[in-house]
């Protein structure tokens, strides 16, 4: 009799395997993408934290009851695990920027429209590189908002911070993106 159990458990555990195996053939470009473009373009990141989704989608096959979607599963384990670094960088240090920096003397000039700029540029090596060159925290700020389009609010409920907080993070996440892009510009 125990050898039964034995073979039971070994063929759980096989199922297991193959099951997390093909899971993780199928989304997991997918989800380095994903997670990719909302850490701020930072690959080794998106790298590490795809690891942890799947090591999590791993942990909780046996959970998992078929209710949704095995995607919607997944990437349901992916928004969480994103949520929780969003959460814990903005609670690191926040920076600022010299509001009287002549750079960002013409911010207020109508003519320039920030999300334009990101959006027709945001595929350029240009944007990438001003984008890893800002604080993390500002970086993320401008991803939710103009890659994932989270509203203030949203993005304040997932920040933990209040709405006012974080439209002040945003125009200084903005500042610091236009600096920098201004500069990149004026070295060429």
């Amino acid at each position: 009799m125990p050898r039964n159990e034995d073979n039971l458990v070994n063929n759980a555990k096989n199922l297991k395997e193959e099951k997390f195996i093909s899971l993780y053939r199928v989304f997991v470009d997918e989800i380095y993408r994903y997670i990719f473009l909302r850490t701020g373009l930072d690959a080794t990141l998106a790298e590490d934290m795809t690891q942890e989704i799947f090591l999590d989608v791993f942990k909780g096959l046996n959970e998992f009851k078929g209710l949704c979607s095995e995607r919607t599963w997944v990437f349901k384990i992916a928004k969480n695990k994103l949520f929780s670094f969003y959460r814990k960088q903005c609670h690191q240090k926040i920076e600022f920027i010299d509001i009287e920096d002549p750079l960002i003397g013409g911010l207020s000039d109508s003519r320039l429209e920030t999300e334009k700029l990101m959006e027709s540029a945001l595929e350029s090596q240009i944007v990438c590189d001003c984008l890893n060159r800002i604080p993390k925290h500002y970086r993320i700020t401008l991803m939710l908002k103009y890659v994932d389009d989270k509203s203030i609010k949203q993005i304040a409920k997932l920040m933990d911070k209040s709405p006012k907080a974080i439209e002040s993070l945003l125009q200084r996440s903005k500042n610091a993106f236009i600096k920098e892009y201004r500069l990149s510009q004026a070295k060429e």
